[in-house]
């Protein structure tokens, strides 16, 4: 065999790694589309269910995305990673750091992972799995993810101004807001979000929303808590700005959530 065909045949091989390689990563990053699901309230956590990380508010939460699972990992479990070791901490594909996020929230309760059964008991209901030499809590499947008002604003993390990203997740948990003072995101359409988490520890209404959202303090006397949606889910949309603060939704103006409108 000539050296020259030898030369062609090495280079088609390189070049169809380098799609096959490509069309995996970008399958691997790409969400699935918004589920459409029931938005009635699914029965809270069961009587006697154990609470994984029942936390404070101004904690912070170390999250691990894995990208080809869309599975999220909150540090927990025996041997939980610090902030410090999560700085000095390099993750590889399909790994992601989760932005740092501090909680808004008052107290929660994580009472099942991702997968396990509704009737499920106790520590059999927690999934938690060693990554990086340190214990993670299996918390969250990520289930759909789009953008408003149009897909061109969102981009991982970032959210550019006028835009906000949403992303349903399967989560079973209960949280409570205690207040006095909460920060509530309503859109055009009477449905409302309820911040649970900032980069900063800085809650602000400042941000630039899409064109008939609107962001305000709200007082609360007494405690909110938000229960999941979805029949056979633990459904939660999670709402992110271009300030990178995030909301649960809480209010919903129709019997369905129909994704149509986030692309």
């Amino acid at each position: 065999m000539h050296k020259r065909t030898l030369v062609i045949i090495g280079l088609g091989l390189l070049i169809g790694l380098g799609i096959g390689g490509f069309l995996y990563v970008r399958s691997v990053l790409s969400f699935e589309p918004l589920p459409t699901y029931s938005t009635t309230v699914i029965a809270g956590k069961p009587a006697g269910a154990s609470c994984q990380n029942k936390t404070r508010s101004a904690e912070l939460a170390i999250e691990l995305l894995n990208l080809q699972d869309d599975i999220i990992y909150l540090a927990g479990g025996d041997n939980p990673i610090s902030e410090a070791q999560w700085d000095a901490t390099s993750v590889r594909f399909p790994y992601m750091k989760n932005s740092k996020r501090y909680l808004l929230f008052n107290d929660t309760c994580f009472y099942r992972s991702p997968g396990k059964p509704a009737d499920c008991q106790g520590d059999e209901c927690m999934t938690f799995t060693e990554i990086y030499d340190h214990s993670w809590f299996e918390m969250v499947h990520v289930a759909g993810q789009g953008c408003y008002p149009d897909a061109s604003g969102c981009a991982g993390d970032e959210v550019k101004p006028g835009y906000v990203s949403l992303t349903t997740i399967d989560k079973c948990q209960e949280l409570t807001f205690a207040g006095p003072v909460l920060y509530e995101l309503r859109d055009e359409q009477g449905n409302r979000y309820i911040m649970h988490a900032t980069a900063d520890d800085q809650p602000t209404t400042d941000v630039a929303l899409p064109s008939g959202w609107t962001l305000h303090e709200m007082a609360r006397r007494a405690p909110l808590t938000i229960q999941p949606r979805g029949a056979g889910h633990c459904y939660y949309n999670i709402v992110r700005d271009a300030n990178v603060q995030s909301y649960h939704q809480y209010i919903f103006a129709d019997e369905t959530f129909n994704p149509e409108r986030f692309q």
